[in-house]
Parts: C-alpha cells; structure tokens; sequence
C-alpha cells in the first residue's frame, strides 16, 4: 500500500523554506537550478531505513496555478483531496507533495493542474479525465502509451532499488530476429488486426518446429516492453527454445475493450483465423505445451479465456495484472469475476499458468484488481493447477510488465533465474 508522508518532511524542501525565514537569497533559485540538473521528483533518504525512500513531486508555479495534484495508483473518490494534493510553500512558486516509498519502486504518474476537485464517481469517469492529466515538465523521463492522433504521455518514476531489467536492452553481438508486419480482417469479427511476426535468429522453415508465443496488444509490449530484444537475450543465453513471437494488436482501445475481455467471437477468431494463417506461414508447433498466450489488464483476463476455451492450442498462460475483476458492474446478467468461477466450477485443464500483478494496485471505484487477482490465483491452485505467481512493487504499468514478463516467460523454462524481477506471494 502507498506510504503517505504525513509527519516526515522533504529535508531539501525544509532548508528552503529555514532560508527564507531567515533572509537567505537565492534559496528557491538554487532548489530550481538544482533540479534542472538532477531532474524530479526529489529522492530522499530519512533515517537509517533504506527500505524507503521520500519522494518528493514538485511543481513549479508560472503564475496562475490554484492547486496540484498528483496521481498514480489511485483516484479521488470522495472530498478528500489530501493523498494527492501539493501544497505551495508560501511567497514561493514551489509547490510539493512528499511520500514515503518503498525504494525498490517502478511505476508512472500524471499532474493534474488546477483540477475542478470533484471526487469521481466511476472508473469510467477516471478514463474520460485522463486528456487533461499532464506529465511532470521537470521530470525528463517520459513515455507515449498512445501515439497519433490520441497521444498519450506518462511520466516515469523509478527509485534507486527498482529491480534492473537488463533483458529489455539490446546487446552487442547478439543476433537479432526478423519482424514479418501483416494486416488482417477478421471476417467473423469483421474488424482488422494488426499482427507482427518475430522470427527467431537462424529461423529455418524446414528444420524443427517452433515454440510459439501469442501475445495481445503486441503494438505496446513491441514498443515499451522491447519484446523481441528479450527474446533475442534470453535465446543468445540459452534460458528459453526459439520461439516465434506472434504479436496482435487489435485496431483502437474501443474494439479492444469488446473484443478482449471473455469473448467468444474473438476466440473463434483465434481458432479459425489466427491460428491457422500462423501456421500456415510459419513452421511452429502444434502442441499445447510449447504453445504460450498472453498479455496484460485485458490481454491477460483474454489468455485466461482463450486457454480455457482452447485448452488443446493454448497450453501456458502468461497474465500480467489480468482484468479478473471483470465485468465489474457495467455488463447485467453476468457474475462478478466471471473468468474465475467458469475455473472453479470446470474439471482441471492441462494448463499452466504465470500470473503477476503490481502490489499497489488499489481498488479504484468499482474495480479491486488486487483481490479478485489473488481470488483468481487461489481458485487456480484448489482446482490443482499450476500457477507461478508473484506481486511486484509498483502499479498496473508496462514499466513494470517489461520486467516481469521475462520472469514469467522462464516460469515455463526451469533453471537458473537471475533477472531479479521475481518476488514470491
């Protein structure tokens, strides 16, 4: 859970405002020039504990600003604004808001500037708000979840313990895969599909089959996640088989969030569609067992549903904060977390299954990711699955799924794990 900074105070922000009172010029100044060297947030350690750290958000005024608020995790769902509100240190043009983190924290955040101050009523409403979130101008670490027309920035914060990920980066001498770009309609859908084909180094169409790894909103794990550049690494090492990776994207977040949550036309669309034209064009294997689906938020509820439905194609499951709380309350006549009660009440399947999600992933309106993804795992493991889980610090983030996934992906390779992306739940 978040560690709100209630009585420990940013000791930077105290020597600024001890100079002031004391008639110190170019106090605030220096804490600006300060920070357009080093960058924000402040990070802070308080006392001996190095478990934690203090993190502090600045905002700098330009002259009209009424209030700042600081989102990540969570929203305001009541009047009280005192989680995320910064507070301005009089006759200056800071404005600040500490908290008190675990150190080894990776996740994303928004300012939300001269916000109306009306608690949100929706999950819905929280997505509608997003546009006029905006990331930290003093914070030179950034990333674009959605390019043209709709981008869309977050900014980045990562604390001196977040878990390294070295399999994201590209390695010198190396040999890299191919990408194979291809456009699909679905005729039973009756949408496109954008899918992009990673062939492994040394790929041969006559030789053995291939592993092979489907993994939804492949657009973001491609471009955030660095997919293919782990997968090149991890083959280089010898920690998994070559695999081909076949990304799907679905065409903008309004088909997604129809197609991908339990679904049984887009399944169908796996089966009769997908599936096929993979294997038609390209030499990978037929078993379930070496066969992997996944994905995130909804791409991970969407492996889970298309496992169940297709237990003799899709035999390993990679979930990384998987939608399980879903339909929530917006579908009438469909029980809550429907995915885990079509589980609890089918005989076991020959699947297995790696689940992650962040440990901060708080409850937001009508959504508890956290509890319906821990209900999901413990029905999985009644029923005799299975199931290499853990929880990462951090929230519902790619930051952070770039990691873990690596970890989830060797669930289903034993050997040595050395990434240092696990924490066990």
């Amino acid at each position: 859970m978040l560690d709100q900074e209630t009585s420990v105070a940013s000791p930077r922000i105290s020597r600024v405002a001890t100079a002031i009172e004391n008639g110190v010029e170019g106090a605030v100044d220096g804490l600006w020039k300060e920070v357009a060297e080093s960058g924000a947030p402040l990070m802070e350690q308080v006392g001996d504990d190095d478990s934690h750290t203090l993190v502090t958000f600045l905002w700098r005024d330009p002259g009209d600003t009424e209030n700042v608020l600081v989102f990540f995790f969570s929203a305001p769902s009541n009047d009280d604004f005192s989680e995320y509100r910064m507070a301005n240190l009089p006759g200056t043009d800071i404005w600040y808001k500490s908290y008190l983190l675990p150190s080894d924290l990776r996740t994303t955040y928004l300012f939300s500037v001269n916000d109306p101050l009306v608690p949100f009523n929706s999950y819905a409403e929280v997505l509608e708000s997003l546009s006029r979130y905006r990331t930290d101008p003093l914070n030179p670490r950034d990333y674009t979840l959605q390019g043209n027309p709709s981008e869309f920035k977050v900014s980045v914060l990562e604390l001196p313990g977040a878990p390294k990920q070295p399999w994201n980066i590209s390695r010198r001498g190396v040999p890299k895969g191919r990408i194979h770009m291809h456009s699909m309609h679905s005729s039973i859908l009756r949408t496109q599909h954008h899918i992009a084909v990673h062939t492994p180094p040394g790929y041969d169409p006559e030789g053995d089959d291939y592993d092979v790894f489907l993994l939804f909103d492949g657009w973001s794990y491609y471009n955030f996640a660095s997919i293919t550049t782990v997968l090149d690494n991890l083959l280089y090492t010898g920690r998994i088989p070559p695999y081909v990776l076949v990304m799907h994207t679905n065409e903008d977040q309004d088909v997604r969030a129809r197609e991908l949550p339990c679904h049984s036309p887009f399944v169908d669309f796996l089966n009769e569609e997908l599936m096929p034209w993979v294997h038609e064009n390209y030499h990978v294997t037929p078993d379930p067992s070496r066969t992997v689906v996944g994905g995130s938020c909804f791409g991970g509820l969407a492996a889970a549903y298309a496992a169940f439905e297709s237990p003799d194609r899709f035999g390993n499951v990679i979930s990384q904060s998987g939608s399980f709380w879903w339909p929530g309350k917006g579908i009438p006549d469909v029980e809550d977390e429907w995915m885990t009660q079509q589980f609890r009440a089918a005989p076991r399947l020959p699947i297995r299954f790696s689940m992650t999600i962040g440990s901060m992933e708080k409850a937001i309106m009508e959504y508890d990711p956290m509890t319906t993804h821990r209900n999901a795992r413990d029905v999985l493991r009644e029923k005799g699955y299975e199931v290499d889980y853990s929880e990462y610090t951090g929230g519902h983030d790619m930051v952070c799924w770039r990691g873990s996934i690596v970890d989830q992906l060797l669930s289903f390779h034993p050997g040595p794990k050395d990434s240092g992306t696990k924490q066990r739940a």
